[in-house]
């Protein structure tokens, strides 16, 4: 992710920049307008501004790249989700040994455990949908081998928000998955029952923990900061408090009882809401419209194809898992999770405007 900027610098430079047009655009320039605008009218624009203006730097060399990999040929999403399972296993395998006695949760030095929660839950669905297109039994045997090893350490997070996540987007891939539906659901069980099993003394907190999903008791601090939001709303309606300034209007509305300082809303759909005001939560709910339809896309144009329909399935249901995770946690607004989930978004948007998600298009179509 360093990088992304210095090539992007270089590529303005040399006059070698060309932007790939998708359907992402308009719902681009949208957020980020917002974003800028909440900063500037912040009543911390020293502090919001530059953090709007790094948001849309992320976005902007984040998509131009996932645009430029896809578009020019679709079939690339192959090592791009190897690679993307690849790396999931490894956070997984660190995750679990910086574990310790609970409470001290799995989790890594850059990603604490909600965002490692994010991080396994779609590496966890994505690597389900490889399995379907696995070419060789020696793969599918692998891939099935790191499922309990991803699903344990997911476990591990205590991220009931993760959970929920896997659990949708693994629901999702299975609804479409174009073969393989009953395989594919005992392996997800399996891979549970395998995960749940080796997780040993932690298997008793863990389900205590998964007991108290629906406990309004247990959520009482979620409950808090989301009812909060809409007096931040009603107090900051069009633009917000401005962007990443959740910590500093915190203290203003919490209740007396409460003292924890808290980041996020907890919640992303209520964390734009209130640092940037009902223009950036229309504009963001725009986007995520967007890239959710272009993986739709891309998905149904892959159909079909054995090498690749099962890898779109699996993007579009591992972006579903991170949305819904999102609905308990704000772990993309750090750029770790954050770039990954506009990663998703780009590809499915590269390749559906390609129109042939599972073969070379030529050359590629800019403006």
């Amino acid at each position: 992710m360093a990088g992304l900027p210095v090539i992007l610098l270089a590529e303005l430079v040399t006059g070698r920049f060309r932007w790939s047009s998708t359907a992402l655009d308009r719902p681009i320039v949208l957020l980020l307008a917002a974003a800028l605008a909440s900063g500037l009218a912040s009543q911390w624009p020293g502090e919001s501004a530059p953090l709007a203006a790094l948001f849309g730097l992320t976005v902007l060399v984040t998509v131009h790249a996932a645009v430029g990999i896809i578009r020019t040929d679709p079939s690339r999403i192959r090592p791009i989700v190897v690679a993307w399972i690849a790396g999931a296993v490894l956070a997984a395998v660190w995750g679990i040994a910086r574990a310790g006695e609970w409470p001290e949760r799995a989790s890594t030095p850059a990603l604490l455990s909600t965002a490692l929660g994010t991080t396994l839950a779609a590496g966890a669905v994505l690597a389900l949908g490889a399995w379907t297109v696995a070419r060789t039994r020696q793969t599918r045997v692998v891939l099935a081998a790191v499922l309990p090893l991803l699903v344990a350490a997911l476990e591990l997070t205590a991220s009931r928000g993760a959970w929920i996540g896997a659990a949708a987007g693994a629901a999702v891939l299975v609804a479409c998955a174009p073969r393989a539906r009953a395989a594919l659901l005992a392996l997800v069980l399996a891979s549970v029952v395998v995960a749940t099993a080796a997780i040993g003394r932690d298997r008793e907190t863990v389900m205590r923990r998964l007991a108290s999903v629906p406990s309004v008791q247990a959520n009482l601090d979620r409950w808090t900061l989301w009812t909060a939001v809409p007096r931040i709303v009603r107090d900051h309606p069009a633009l917000g408090t401005g962007y990443g300034t959740f910590t500093r209007v915190w203290p203003h509305y919490r209740p007396d009882t409460v003292h924890e300082e808290k980041p996020t809303a907890h919640n992303v759909y209520l964390n734009f809401a209130a640092e940037t005001g009902l223009a950036g939560l229309a504009a963001f709910l725009l986007f995520v419209a967007a890239g959710l339809a272009g993986l739709w896309r891309a998905a149904g144009a892959a159909r079909g194809d054995p090498a690749t329909d099962g890898l779109w399935v699996g993007v579009l249901a591992a972006t579903v898992a991170v949305l819904v995770h999102q609905f308990f946690d704000a772990t993309v607004m750090s750029w770790h999770t954050g770039f990954g989930l506009i990663a998703l978004f780009a590809m499915g948007a590269a390749a559906a405007r390609s129109g042939a998600p599972g073969r070379p298009t030529g050359r590629r179509r800019s403006v």
